[in-house]
């Protein structure tokens, strides 16, 4: 329940944000308030598969430990799917993909 009011807050804040007159403000608010949403749903998702304890001072700190390395573990992931696809050829014009299409709608078509 108390997450639902969390993201209601942060959702009419945005809202403000929307109608304060600089632009600057606006985006500084807006990005604000996305940065406090993804910590908070994110340290929910964590907490909820890993049943992390924010009772004791002890539990605090294991749980930033947890939070940090699910956080490692992302970015991690990140720079290895952005360097696949760094390696990949985008520049090939040699279009092969298209021949081979139209050879296989041939050979279905009877052809």
């Amino acid at each position: 329940m108390i997450s639902w009011i969390i993201i209601a807050v942060l959702v009419i804040l945005g809202i403000f944000a929307i109608k304060a007159n600089h632009l600057r403000h606006r985006f500084f608010i807006i990005v604000l308030i996305v940065i406090a949403l993804f910590f908070y749903l994110t340290v929910i998702f964590v907490n909820s598969s890993n049943n992390l304890n924010f009772s004791t001072s002890e539990g605090i700190f294991n749980s930033m430990r947890v939070y940090g390395g699910w956080l490692a573990n992302g970015f991690s992931n990140v720079k290895q799917v952005t360097g696949e696809v760094i390696k990949m050829d985008w520049k090939s014009t040699n279009g092969s993909f298209f021949n081979n299409t139209e050879k296989e709608n041939k050979t279905k078509n009877g052809k």
